[in-house]
């Protein structure tokens, strides 16, 4: 346990240590960098959580892992299944964020 402990430690201390991003765009206000990040997640919330219940059954999925499945009860091809909702909706919100042309930009913490 000691040996796990000394080897996480150092790891911490350079996650503790890593530069933060955020959303930038030229001649964007902070008050509109945040509306469009509030209407970027509820579209991706949705959506990701649409794309969740297309796998069928809707609760709980017919497999052990949980993950992408081949196939699954009713057939067919690949399935999102209800462990890929927060991953997709990440991708989806970052995708919608590009689109209205913002990037990320590190910030430097004081």
């Amino acid at each position: 346990m000691r040996a796990v402990m000394t080897a996480l430690v150092p790891v911490l201390l350079l996650v503790g240590c890593a530069a933060t991003t955020e959303w930038s765009r030229p001649d964007t206000s902070r008050e509109q960098r945040l509306a469009d990040e509030k209407d970027c997640e509820a579209i991706a919330s949705y959506q990701a959580f649409d794309e969740s219940f297309a796998s069928k059954p809707i609760y709980p999925p017919y497999n052990e892992t949980q993950f992408i499945t081949e196939g699954g009860p009713e057939g067919g091809g690949r399935n999102v299944s209800y462990a890929l909702r927060g991953a997709r909706q990440y991708e989806l919100a970052e995708y919608c964020m590009r689109q209205r042309g913002y990037v990320l930009v590190p910030i430097n913490k004081p």
